[in-house]
Order: structure tokens, then sequence, then C-alpha cells
């Protein structure tokens, strides 16, 4: 029987590519017409700090993050230690073993993310890595990611081609890593297409899109997580004349 509900939480430090790969798959993943959750926490720090992302991919309606994990990444031992006992028992560990290394066992995969992504010539390519890695527990075609991909950095700017390459090449890397483990999750199915269009969208954005409906005129903020996206949304679309925005 094929897969129906996939939960898979990035674990570790701010800064690492932990929110960016996990917005990477969710964004990818409902692009293709799956229903998708996210869920994040962040500390109260200006830099760095345990941060982990919780993505629920499933073919039917998600009414919650989840509770037992098919996934862990831990980007650090930290997260690892933390979040270990989270997951399922025919779950499956992912690490960076660039930043640590664990004992052994049959759920257990190691992948230098980092120098993985060294390998395609762009060193901000890890969070693609594992996403290809994740592709290959699920057995899900590269190619959903690889057209997420090429749309994500499709803007018109003379560098789009090499990323979008250095990508795809992170994604074959993270899958054949993956591969070699001989690990398998089953095959996730195929998601059920909505009706229309399917709009992926977090709290921050739709807190920001009610205020302005709302007629909010002034904004002042600043930037730190969580809230960092309210403010940058607000800079880039509170505009024009009686409208300010302001970073404290």
């Amino acid at each position: 029987m094929k897969k129906k509900d996939f939960v898979v939480r990035f674990a570790g430090e701010g800064g690492q590519g932990v929110v960016t790969s996990a917005e990477g798959l969710a964004q990818a993943m409902a692009q293709s017409g799956y229903n998708v959750q996210t869920f994040s926490t962040f500390p109260s720090q200006i830099r760095g700090g345990p941060t982990w992302t919780q993505t629920r991919i499933s073919t039917s309606e998600v009414l919650s993050s989840g509770d037992e994990l098919d996934v862990l990444v831990a980007f650090n031992e930290y997260a690892y230690e933390n979040h270990k006992e989270e997951v399922a028992v025919d779950g499956v560990i992912v690490f960076n073993n660039g930043e640590f290394e664990i004992e052994e066992s049959e759920n257990v995969l190691g992948m230098d993310f980092d120098e993985l992504a060294k390998q395609t010539g762009n060193n901000r390519a890890a969070n693609f890595v594992v996403m290809g890695a994740l592709a290959r527990l699920v057995d899900l075609p590269l190619s959903v990611l690889e057209e997420f991909n090429k749309q994500r950095y499709t803007r018109g700017r003379p560098s789009d081609e090499q990323i979008i390459n250095s990508n795809n090449m992170a994604l074959s890397l993270g899958s054949t890593e993956a591969d070699k483990s001989g690990f398998s999750l089953g095959e996730l199915a195929e998601p059920i297409k909505p009706e229309g269009d399917q709009v992926l969208i977090n709290g921050n954005i739709a807190v920001s899109l009610g205020a302005t409906a709302a007629g909010l005129d002034v904004f002042v903020g600043y930037p730190i997580s969580p809230a960092t996206p309210i403010l940058l949304w607000m800079e880039q679309n509170l505009v024009g004349p009686g409208k300010f925005v302001y970073q404290s």
C-alpha cells in the first residue's frame, strides 16, 4: 500500500538551513498538489539558537502537524539528542555527519550536507541535498523537485541557470546517498488534484494580508524571528500615499 501521509522534522541551529529546507520541501509538494502543513519553533535570539520546523505532507486534508516522525533531519548533535525519541519505530534519522557522528543503526543515514553542496559549486545548496534524500526515501520522482527549483529560481537574472543546475545536482547527490543506504519508507501516493489553484501560506503572511485588507496604514517592527517576514512583507507591499513602514 502506498504511503498517504509523511511527517518530517528538520532540526538544528538558526542559519544552518533548517527553515529553508522545510519551506522548500513544503512549497514543492504543495505545487505538486499535496496538502501541506508546516510548524516552526524559534529561539528568542537575534541569531542562532535551537530551531526546528516540521512539515506534514498528505494526500488528504491536514488537520494537525502530526505526532510521530517518519523522518528526523538532524543538522547537529543537539538536535539529534533532543528529537530522536519522537521518530516512529519504522522511521529514519538523516543526520549531517560533517557536523557530528552517531552510532550506526538500521534506521540512521549519515550524509555530509555541506560537503555534498560544495560538490555542486554552490555552498548554499545543502537544503536541496536534503530534499533529494527525502525524495528517495518515499520514491518521489526528482522531476517534482526539479520543476519547483526551476520555477523558484527563474527570476530573470544572469545567475539563474547556474543556481538551477547546481540545485538539481544537489538533489541528485542527496538522492544517490539515500539510495546507497537502502532505506525506504514506501512510495508516496499520488496527490488528489484539487479543483482550482492551491495556495500555501504561512501565519505571518496571513496576518499581513489581513492587516492591510483591514486598512493598516502604518507598521513599526523589529527584525527578529519569527516575526521578521511580517516586516519584510510590509516593506514590499505597504506602499503608496499615506502608507509608512518603520524598522525600529
